[in-house]
């Protein structure tokens, strides 16, 4: 596994009326604070909770598992971007 920074996202659906109970559960966990968990945001639509991690692969292997072992999870879907083009070598081509 890759030691480099990388990002994932969790689409969480959770129990319904357990919101607040859930993000209240990775908040007391202190996920945000010590920048386990990005960004969470609440959201409608086919999901909940959208979930942004960063780190190394096998952190965010290991935060995603935690995730799912939560209370109220009732199922996640996890989105691994990777990166097709060096946006920078765009940028410079275009100028």
């Amino acid at each position: 596994m890759s030691s480099k920074n990388s990002r994932a996202y969790v689409l969480a659906v959770i129990q319904p009326g357990k919101e607040r109970e859930f993000a209240n559960e990775v908040v007391s966990r202190g996920w945000i604070l010590d920048s386990k968990v990005e960004k969470m945001d609440f959201v409608h639509g086919s999901f909940d909770f959208i979930i942004i991690l960063t780190g190394s692969t096998h952190d965010i292997d290991c935060r995603i598992l935690e995730l799912r072992q939560l209370p109220y999870v009732r199922r996640t879907e996890t989105l691994i971007p990777f990166e097709m083009l060096n946006w920078d070598d765009i940028s410079a081509a275009v100028k």
